[in-house]
């Protein structure tokens, strides 16, 4: 098996984007969770450096496959090397829409902004230096702390739910 070539300098623009076949954009994260399953790490959102963000991204077209989205993401926002244990499965993102895209049939149709793939990480590693160390701060946090942390994020509180959290 050839070694993961981790790059230092984070990916940034849309040019290689994937979208659904409903114009949702394609996203791909992890839930980092500690080895007695009683946190989870969290990034601080490059948006608002007051509020903390699960680990994700857009998941790419040179991507094979959203784990391996999720895996570089979890390296370039947090500086963590894992495993996937599990998949969490598909949360679409339902807040409004920034963009209508046009039906043939002359309605609107409002997709979701976002559909995510969540998968479950086993933590190996946590670098001191990672690609974006420089604008985000790594921090665990209990499972009623990412959820008051997250309260107007609802599909990252869905792939919480779906973890091994213990939920205390």
């Amino acid at each position: 098996m050839e070694p993961v070539v981790r790059s230092m300098v984070a990916r940034e623009g849309r040019e290689k984007q994937r979208y659904s076949t409903s114009g949702a954009r394609l996203v791909s994260g992890v839930i980092a969770l500690s080895a007695d399953k009683t946190k989870v790490l969290m990034v601080t959102s490059t948006a608002r450096q007051d509020k903390f963000v699960l680990p994700k991204g857009g998941f790419e077209t040179d991507e094979p496959t959203p784990e391996d989205a999720a895996m570089r993401e979890a390296w370039e926002e947090a500086g963590i090397i894992g495993k996937i244990t599990k998949s969490l499965g598909v949360i679409d993102d339902l807040r409004p829409p920034k963009l209508f895209v046009p039906n043939t049939n002359g309605g609107d149709i409002i997709p979701p902004r976002a559909e995510y793939h969540f998968f479950e990480m086993d933590l190996e590693k946590e670098e001191n230096v990672w690609p974006e160390s420089n604008r985000r701060v790594r921090k665990w946090f209990t499972y009623s702390e990412a959820i008051r942390d997250l309260k107007s994020r609802p599909e990252l509180i869905e792939a919480l739910n779906r973890s091994s959290i213990i939920k205390s």
